[in-house]
C-alpha cells in the first residue's frame, strides 16, 4: 500500500484511507501515488478550496442552490467558518394547481440577532411586469400562494429577514413555476 506525498490525502494517510473534510485534491503527477476523492461538503474553484456549508442529509438540490448562490456573489450570505447559510434553500414548488402554487424552503441558519422568519415573494414572469407582490411574513418554512391565473407562469424567492435587518440581500433563487 502506498502513501501519498503532499496531495490532499496528507504525507501519512495510505491511498486506501478517506482524506479529511476539506482537504484540497492530490497534486501529484505520479499515477496511483493518492486516490483522488470528491468530498461533498467541497469543490474545487480556481484550484483553491471552498466550502459551502454543505450538511450530512442535504439534497443534491439544496447543494447546487448553495454553489449557484455563492458563486454569483452572494458569499456574504455564507459564515463558512460557522457552517452557516443565511438564505433559505433548497426553494422547490410542492404542489401546483390552476390558481396555486405550495411551496417549500429549508430554513435558514440564525445570525447573531436570532432565527429568521420569511418573505416569500412572487410576481408574473413577465419582463414588462417588474412588481413583485409577498405574503406576509412567516415563520414556517412553507407557503401556499393563491389566486393566481391559469397557465401562466410565475417567478417566486424567498427572503430571510432577521431581527436586526442584516443578511436582507441573502434572497434564495428564483424559481420559475407555471400553473395548471
Amino acid at each position: 500500500m502506498s502513501t501519498s506525498g503532499g496531495c490532499g490525502c496528507g504525507s501519512s494517510t495510505s491511498s486506501t484511507s478517506v482524506a479529511p473534510p476539506c482537504a484540497p485534491p492530490c497534486a501529484s503527477a505520479v499515477a496511483g501515488n493518492c486516490v483522488e476523492y470528491m468530498n461533498a461538503a467541497c469543490t474545487v474553484i480556481n484550484d483553491s478550496t471552498s466550502q459551502f456549508s454543505v450538511k450530512k442529509g442535504d439534497s443534491v438540490e439544496a447543494v447546487l442552490q448553495k454553489i449557484m448562490l455563492y458563486n454569483s456573489g452572494s458569499s456574504s450570505c455564507f459564515n463558512i467558518a460557522a457552517g452557516k447559510v443565511f438564505i433559505p434553500v433548497p426553494l422547490q414548488s410542492t404542489n401546483v394547481t390552476i390558481s396555486t402554487i405550495n411551496v417549500s424552503w429549508g430554513k435558514a441558519d440564525a445570525n447573531l440577532s436570532g432565527e429568521p422568519i420569511y418573505e416569500v415573494m412572487y410576481k408574473l414572469n413577465d419582463p414588462t411586469i417588474g412588481t413583485w407582490t409577498s405574503l406576509p411574513q412567516q415563520s414556517t418554512t412553507t407557503a401556499t400562494i393563491t389566486g393566481l391565473l391559469s397557465m401562466q407562469s410565475y417567478q417566486i424567492k424567498v427572503k430571510p429577514v432577521y431581527p436586526d435587518n442584516t443578511n436582507s440581500t441573502c434572497t434564495s433563487i428564483t424559481i420559475i413555476v407555471t400553473t395548471l
